[in-house]
């Protein structure tokens, strides 16, 4: 049986993955513009810092969509990140509301529980994914800031 100290704890950490899933997509879309425009080879802060107050003041789907601009998904990976974000308006919009009152028993709070279970999954997945995205990205950088620029 859940208690609700465990129900509100697994509500945190579900939403840390969605947190940490954002952030890194930020990142990527940093990544992405920064290598498009060139930013290893001739740095300019100030457009960074542009595109970093874009990011910030992005929604999550705002990113995922900015994102689809300079990052070619493939279909399932489509998939998963659309269902990453169903998974985290579930979470902020109303998790509560939509539970009602069945924090109050044993058998509801159990239920609470296996729902952010499953979106805790969907939302850590989602994070791992772009995070691999992310290093694979940063690796290039590094590399063709090592050559002295991109590729001819």
């Amino acid at each position: 049986m859940a208690t609700r100290d465990q129900l509100y704890a697994k509500f945190g950490i579900t939403a840390e993955a969605a947190q940490l899933f954002e952030t890194e997509l930020g990142t990527l879309l940093l990544c992405a513009r920064g290598l498009e425009s060139g930013w290893h080879v001739i740095p300019d802060g100030e457009s960074a810092r542009d595109v970093l107050r874009e990011v910030d003041r992005s929604t999550l789907g705002g990113l995922l969509s900015k994102l689809k601009r300079y990052v070619d998904f493939d279909e399932n990976l489509s998939a998963r990140f659309a269902s990453a974000l169903a998974a985290r308006n579930r979470l902020n919009h109303g998790f509560y509301e939509r539970h009602n009152f069945s924090i109050q028993t044993d058998e509801g709070r159990d239920e609470m529980l296996a729902d952010l279970e499953t979106l805790h999954g969907e939302l850590f997945t989602a994070w791992q994914l772009a995070g691999a995205m992310t290093s694979m990205v940063s690796n290039i950088i590094v590399r063709e800031r090592e050559r002295g620029g991109p590729p001819t």
